[in-house]
């Protein structure tokens, strides 16, 4: 059992390994070896009324894809949906996430904006930034006039959005 997550679980044996996470009512695992992923698997159906799936390729919001190589984690589906949320899907993407010369501020002369859609607008790149830590600084500044967005505020997220 981990030390710090009690619900992930590890066994080594000899060089090969299995890695159990338990997520409320679902069991993902996997392993090094294709022997030990399918004799854990059969004991989990002799002992658990369950199904197996199959391979991951979707687990909370992240896709897996999995080849030879590796694994590749990233979040294709989830920034689509974003984009297309805020009426983005075509818009072109951005080589940079802000200029280093962006300097936000609180726009007092600038036009006011619902506080609830730039939440949302907010809301939906954190999990987004939690993967890319490069971004999370211009989020950051972004999310800092949440009390009193302007347009000039909206146009830093979509710039943001438009990188990802």
């Amino acid at each position: 059992m981990g030390s710090v997550d009690k619900t992930l679980f590890l066994l080594k044996q000899g060089i090969d390994s299995l890695i159990v996470q338990i997520y409320v009512d679902d069991i993902i695992f996997g392993g090094s070896s294709h022997a030990l992923v399918a004799k854990f698997a059969d004991l989990m159906r002799r002992e658990f009324e369950m199904s197996i799936m199959g391979e991951l390729t979707f687990f909370l919001g992240l896709q897996i894809k999995q080849t030879r190589e590796g694994m590749f984690v990233h979040q294709g589906k989830y920034t689509k949906d974003v984009l297309k949320k805020f009426d983005m899907g075509e818009a072109k993407p951005l080589s940079t996430p802000m200029s280093t010369m962006t300097a936000l501020d609180t726009d007092e002369k600038g036009e006011v904006m619902d506080q609830k859609e730039y939440r949302s607008m907010i809301g939906s790149l954190l999990y987004l930034t939690a993967m890319r830590p490069y971004i999370q600084f211009a989020m950051c500044l972004c999310a800092r006039f949440q009390a009193s967005p302007c347009t000039s505020h909206r146009q830093a997220v979509k710039q943001i959005k438009r990188y990802l």
